[in-house]
């Protein structure tokens, strides 16, 4: 008599986060919202703390400048929408409003009290890459964030060919 095994399925592995977005209201305290839900989402899809610290700010940059800037109908508040992309050692986060001007990167005030012209100086100083986007429901800024990227030692120096 041969002996029967039962065989069980194996649990089912739960898939990486790949992309979600939500939608916020155009009000200041939509800023910090949207930081929670960024900051749920960073952690299913387990990147660093680092990285999750930079995009927190990076993002609050961005919905700040959503908020101040993109035109209100009257008597309505506006908002934006927020994308994230998770990649294999790095994110995409694109903020999308109804502002058609493009952003403008300025120097920051001298003025220790300013804090307006910041935003853009902090998303070009800490993202590995930034800028504009088009999409069918019309232009966004967004900024990618990457980790474990090895770092070259010493400077590649090409091999010189024999007999040359």
């Amino acid at each position: 008599m041969s002996k029967r095994t039962e065989s069980f399925p194996e649990p089912r592995r739960r898939l990486p986060l790949r992309r979600c977005s939500f939608r916020f209201a155009g009000r200041p305290e939509s800023v910090s919202e949207a930081r929670q839900w960024l900051d749920r989402r960073i952690a299913l899809a387990d990147a660093p703390e680092e990285t999750a610290d930079t995009a927190r700010l990076l993002l609050s940059e961005l919905a700040t400048n959503s908020v101040q800037h993109s035109p209100r109908p009257p008597g309505e508040l506006g908002g934006f929408s927020v994308r994230v992309f998770f990649l294999h050692d790095w994110l995409r986060v694109e903020v999308h409003d109804a502002s058609r001007r493009p952003p403008v990167l300025r120097a920051a005030s001298p003025d220790a009290m300013d804090e307006s012209g910041r935003g853009l100086v902090l998303v070009n100083a800490l993202a590995s890459r930034w800028g504009r986007f088009q999409s069918v429901l019309g232009p966004g800024m967004f900024f990618e964030l990457r980790w474990d990227v090895p770092e070259l030692l010493t400077p590649v120096v090409p091999l010189q060919r024999k007999g040359r």
